[in-house]
C-alpha cells in the first residue's frame, strides 16, 4: 500500500555546500550552508503524494530497482515519456507511458523482459507519475 505524505512533518537535513564532486573534497567546503527540507526537495503537492516500494526489475534500464522507493504525485497529469504507477486488473505496476496516436501505451523498462502490452479487456487506469527515486546504498 502507498504511503501518504500528507500529513508528514518538515525533516530538515543539513546541505553541505551546493554540489558535490566525485574526486576528493575540497576542505572549503566542510560546512553546513543551509538547512534544507526533503519534502520541499521531493513533494510539489503533499496531499496528493505518496511513496511506493519497488518490487520485480521491469524498470531497471531507468535506474529503478527492486527495493527503491518512488515518490508517485496523484495530481500530475501524465504525460508522454513519463514513468507512471499504473494500476492494471487491480495490481500497481511502472510502466514508461507513451502515446501514439492519441493511443496510450504502456512499456517495460528491462531489455531483457518480453515487451509489455495490454491484451483487449484489461482495465488499465493511470494511478500517478513518479517523480523521484529514492535508493538505499548500504544494502
Amino acid at each position: 500500500m502507498p504511503v501518504p505524505l500528507s500529513s508528514l512533518l518538515a525533516l530538515r537535513i543539513p546541505l553541505v555546500g551546493q554540489s558535490v564532486h566525485a574526486g576528493f573534497p575540497s576542505p572549503a567546503d566542510d560546512f553546513i550552508e543551509e538547512m534544507i527540507d526533503l519534502n520541499q526537495v521531493l513533494i510539489q503537492n503533499p496531499s496528493a503524494t505518496f511513496l511506493w516500494r519497488v518490487v520485480g526489475d521491469c524498470m531497471i534500464d531507468v535506474k529503478i530497482f527492486p527495493g527503491d522507493v518512488v515518490v508517485v504525485d496523484r495530481s500530475l497529469t501524465p504525460k508522454h515519456r513519463n514513468i507512471v504507477l499504473a494500476i492494471i486488473d487491480g495490481e500497481p505496476t511502472l510502466k514508461r507511458l507513451n502515446r501514439r496516436g492519441g493511443v496510450m501505451v504502456l512499456h517495460n523498462e528491462n531489455a531483457k523482459l518480453p515487451v509489455f502490452t495490454v491484451a483487449e479487456g484489461t482495465e488499465v487506469s493511470i494511478w500517478g507519475v513518479v517523480t523521484a527515486t529514492i535508493r538505499d546504498l548500504k544494502k
